[in-house]
């Protein structure tokens, strides 16, 4: 696919300018919840962890940049976060679900082998206050079963862990502008996302 420059463009380049990581390690996709992640190396370790997430990226930006982020690092594990920011743009369900599975079919081509991991997009209190939550569960529910349908793709809900057991998504552990975490709404997120990682990892690799 050819790339042309949009607002993405020099974010992108930049992943070209740092060493490409040994194959077979875990690589971080999608939009500024992974972005934002800076402790996710150290979070995740000792998973061999590159991050190639962008900020304010949508599902089309992963498929558009597909051969800058995806293609070079060969990873063994792709974790993907994406879809909220298509919401936020009022994409519908069905599209960003096409999308997706686009995705996964150019993961695939390139290695069989390749496992991914889709993090659930989060309930946030912008989503709330948007009054997006329909379209956000509608998409976590269409990668669960894109999960149980196909062989290496799973689907962790990291939603149990940022909000009340009433389903309400717990202030404190957001930033401001109601979206993105704060540092313990990463450590929160990731007491579900690592031993969903673990257990993918734990397996013997199809290879």
């Amino acid at each position: 696919m050819v790339v042309g420059t949009n607002k993405y463009t020099a974010e992108v380049d930049k992943f070209a300018s740092k060493p490409i990581p040994p194959p077979g390690g875990v690589l971080l996709v999608g939009s500024s919840i992974f972005k934002r992640w800076t402790n996710a190396v150290s979070d995740l370790a000792p998973f061999p962890v590159t991050n190639r997430a962008f900020g304010g990226s949508q599902t089309s930006h992963q498929l558009m940049f597909f051969d800058q982020v995806v293609s070079p690092c060969r990873p063994r594990l792709i974790v993907w976060y994406c879809g909220s920011n298509d919401i936020k743009g009022k994409k519908d369900a069905e599209s960003i679900l096409g999308r997706t599975e686009e995705w996964i079919s150019r993961v695939k081509q390139i290695d069989p082998a390749t496992e991914i991991l889709f993090v659930s997009v989060i309930r946030a209190p912008q989503k709330h206050r948007d009054s997006q939550i329909v379209v956000v569960d509608a998409v976590n529910h269409g990668y669960e079963k894109i999960a149980r349908s196909k062989e290496g793709v799973f689907y962790v809900d990291v939603n149990p862990a940022l909000q009340s057991l009433a389903g309400k998504p717990r202030a404190e552990l957001y930033v401001e502008d109601g979206l993105h975490l704060n540092r313990e709404g990463y450590y929160q997120m990731n007491t579900l996302l690592k031993p969903a990682v673990e257990k993918i990892w734990e397996k013997k690799p199809n290879r």
